[in-house]
């Protein structure tokens, strides 16, 4: 019977050690910042330059009071930085904080399997924690996006959220491993860290559903994954289990998310940087809804045009956004997080204002009557013929002239990524309403040769930017 028990548990080891959570923590704990191609290490940067200028540009967020609050009302140890006014609490609330920050003004990155720069605030708040070096920050840093990547790569073609699920999903399975290695973890333990996260940490598809509106707790999808996978690594550095075949085993991952339709090789193919394909944004709007704001932009300015001028627009957009970004739920936006995601919205500030910034969200312009009177002006249809971020404005004026547009790549993403002087001007033009020239350069200087940094914790200081009466309105 000892025999019979001893292949027993060997083969179930056997099973373990071949599965996908180890692969997971092997490719993770191999990787090596000496490793990393230098176009690969100035990517990483970029994403975090960009990521630091969101959270700087959503200090306004009505819910940040509200997570400030919170966060000092539950205490704890003073170990990382809350962006804004500097307190320190535990990594756990500067993970949320932080990562609200970075996601509300929707104006921030596409790639990693979708806007992985939420993932930046997680790994900031345990490199600080745990004194850890620039390299070792970027390396976590690229290692998120890569895992994350590979994760809604091996969908099959089917979106995740077709599936009912937020592609956020995939922070169970790349965050402990990016955290874990910062955080000492061996191979066994990060692989347990992404059994016990990815098991507890499932997003629904209702926080960014097309005909749901969208609310605060959106800004908060990732971040609680993050949350999971701090204190999933926590857990399991002190030998806690989880079930190890959370991706291949009966009801795990693939069963329960991916109707057994998951395809591992390209989960498991290390090869290549998938880095490098992240592209960042110019409006503070959902990704497939940039092409129809640019296109209407360029012509009001163009042709000169004023809300009074227009009898018409047209909207013409991937079938996606006009399932996504144009339903009841989004047509008159009552809050940032449905404004974002709205085309009807965006479009009409875009004739108004010709700009769909930062200040696009400021609660005023929700019930601005010319801003409702061009919604009820314009229509969406959707064009099978278009793909990726393909979008056409059509704008009818009152004296029957009429003006057309087609954007087939918006400026930022596909083959036209935004250079690191559009970057830098980007963060710029956030940063500089709350800090003074200097810090600015400051801190851009500091990312850009982040490599040279011996503690992250050390860049910190350079993200504070608000006083004491933070708690009110920004």
């Amino acid at each position: 019977m000892t025999v019979q028990r001893d292949l027993a548990w060997q083969n179930i080891e056997a099973d373990y050690r071949a599965g996908v959570s180890r692969k997971l923590a092997r490719y993770a704990l191999a990787l090596d910042f000496k490793m990393l191609p230098p176009e690969v290490i100035h990517q990483a940067k970029r994403c975090l330059l960009d990521t630091l200028g969101c959270a700087i540009g959503a200090f306004d967020a009505p819910g940040r009071p509200i997570c400030e609050e919170v966060v000092g009302e539950l205490g704890g140890t003073k170990e990382a930085t809350l962006f804004g006014t500097g307190e320190r609490s535990n990594v756990l609330n500067a993970t949320l904080f932080n990562s609200f920050l970075v996601r509300f003004l929707d104006y921030n990155d596409l790639g990693g399997g979708g806007h992985n720069s939420d993932a930046i605030p997680a790994i900031l708040a345990i490199s600080e924690r745990e004194k850890i070096s620039g390299p070792d920050f970027l390396t976590s840093v690229v290692l998120s996006y890569e895992i994350g990547q590979r994760f809604v790569d091996a969908a099959r073609g089917v979106p995740v959220q077709k599936r009912g699920w937020c592609f956020d999903i995939r922070g169970g399975l790349s965050m402990p491993p990016s955290l874990g290695r910062l955080m000492g973890l061996n191979e066994e333990q990060v692989a347990h860290a992404i059994a016990i996260c990815a098991c507890h940490s499932n997003p629904l598809g209702i926080l960014d559903a097309d005909r749901e509106e969208c609310v605060m707790a959106k800004n908060l999808r990732f971040g609680f994954v993050a949350y999971h996978a701090i204190m999933s690594c926590l857990l399991a550095q002190k030998g806690y289990t989880g079930p190890l075949r959370i991706v291949e085993g009966e009801a795990g991952l693939d069963q329960a998310v991916f109707q057994n339709e998951m395809d591992y090789e390209l989960l498991l193919d290390f090869s290549g940087w998938r880095i490098l394909n992240t592209r960042f944004k110019v409006l503070c709007t959902n990704g497939t809804n940039s092409g129809t704001v640019l296109a209407t932009l360029a012509l009001v300015k163009e042709h000169d045009l004023k809300p009074e001028d227009i009898a018409s627009v047209k909207i013409k957009a991937i079938p996606r956004q006009a399932g996504h970004t144009s339903t009841p739920a989004k047509k008159y936006p009552r809050n940032a997080e449905s404004a974002d995601h709205s085309t009807f919205y965006a479009n009409a500030f875009a004739i108004k204002n010709r700009s769909f910034g930062p200040e696009s969200i400021e609660p005023h312009h929700f019930t601005d009557p010319v801003i409702l009177e061009l919604i009820e002006k314009i229509t969406v249809e959707a064009d099978p013929d278009f793909s990726g971020y393909q979008a056409s404005s059509e704008i009818i004026t009152r004296d029957g002239a009429r003006y057309f547009k087609q954007i087939d790549t918006p400026h930022g993403l596909g083959n036209d990524p935004l250079s690191d002087k559009e970057l830098e001007d980007k963060f710029t033009q956030m940063a500089e309403k709350r800090m003074d020239g200097k810090q600015v350069k400051q801190l851009i200087d500091m990312v850009w040769h982040l490599e040279k940094l011996d503690h992250m914790g050390k860049l910190m200081p350079l993200m504070v930017f608000a006083g004491p009466d933070s708690m009110g309105p920004g």
